[in-house]
């Protein structure tokens, strides 16, 4: 060894380089639309919609699959929505108005919502298998299994679970061979919420009320399933469907104004 700790031949020997770049590119086009109408008696909405593709090379910090060729990862982003459409409204309830206590019970009641239909995530395919050769650039590098069938989705309530069907890919035990399946594959599970709200306000002086909130999420109660498995190197999991999303959630709230 040299005095500055190297070998006589003056080249460094490190079990490891860890090396981090800005490298990847995007891509997102979209078509935006949407339609207002303002308070006027009693009612008020918003109604937009949003027509939209992205691409990407890394949706976050993450190894890429050939980092001689980024562009070798290139796929829909895993935030890509190609659709989505909300719809957000106020209205107060035209009932007559009525005097005394009556009028206490009867007035002043209104409704409010939230509805979004989006189509589902792109679900994020890899395996942990290193058939490429990719550990050899010593990075946390994901692998790809190769897609032998076309990719189709099903129904997870009368499939064990599964949102589509792993038969459709297999693994090349060729080394040195990247899988030819995409990096993300289009798509998950969609999403179909409403939440809805009932308010009710009391007046009781000129300066004084109390408002009454009872709120309703996913009020449909509609099971609604997060991205698939998509690591191929989990076995049985692999393509089934182990997380859902909030199931309808109920709160009421009390507010004094004065």
């Amino acid at each position: 060894m040299t005095g500055n700790g190297c070998p006589a031949d003056g080249i460094p020997v490190f079990s490891s380089i860890f090396a981090q770049d800005t490298i990847a590119n995007s891509a997102y086009n979209s078509l935006q639309a949407s339609l207002d109408k303002r308070f006027a008696h009693g009612l008020q909405f918003t109604f937009a919609y949003t027509f939209s593709k992205s691409f990407d090379e890394a949706s976050s910090f993450e190894g890429i699959l050939n980092p001689i060729d980024p562009r070798r990862s290139r796929s829909l982003s895993a935030f890509d929505a190609r659709h989505r459409l909300v719809l957000s409204y106020y209205w107060e309830l035209p009932t007559r108005k009525f005097s005394g206590a009556t009028g206490k019970v009867l007035n002043g009641w209104a409704a409010s919502g939230i509805t979004t239909f989006q189509t589902g995530f792109p679900i994020r395919i890899s395996t942990l298998d290193d058939q490429e050769l990719m550990y050899s650039f010593d990075f946390e590098l994901p692998g790809e299994p190769d897609l032998v069938a076309p990719f189709k989705t099903m129904r997870p309530q009368s499939n064990g679970l599964y949102y589509f069907d792993p038969s459709s890919f297999s693994e090349d035990n060729t080394f040195g061979l990247i899988g030819n399946s995409p990096r993300t594959i289009c798509c998950g599970p969609h999403i179909s919420q409403t939440d809805f709200a009932i308010l009710k306000t009391f007046p009781i002086s000129e300066s004084k009320q109390v408002d009454f909130r009872a709120e309703f999420f996913n009020i449909f109660n509609h099971t609604q399933f997060f991205n698939p498995d998509g690591n191929f190197s989990d076995g049985p999991q692999f393509g089934q469907v182990n997380q859902v999303r909030d199931p309808r959630l109920v709160q009421f709230a009390l507010k004094f104004k004065f």
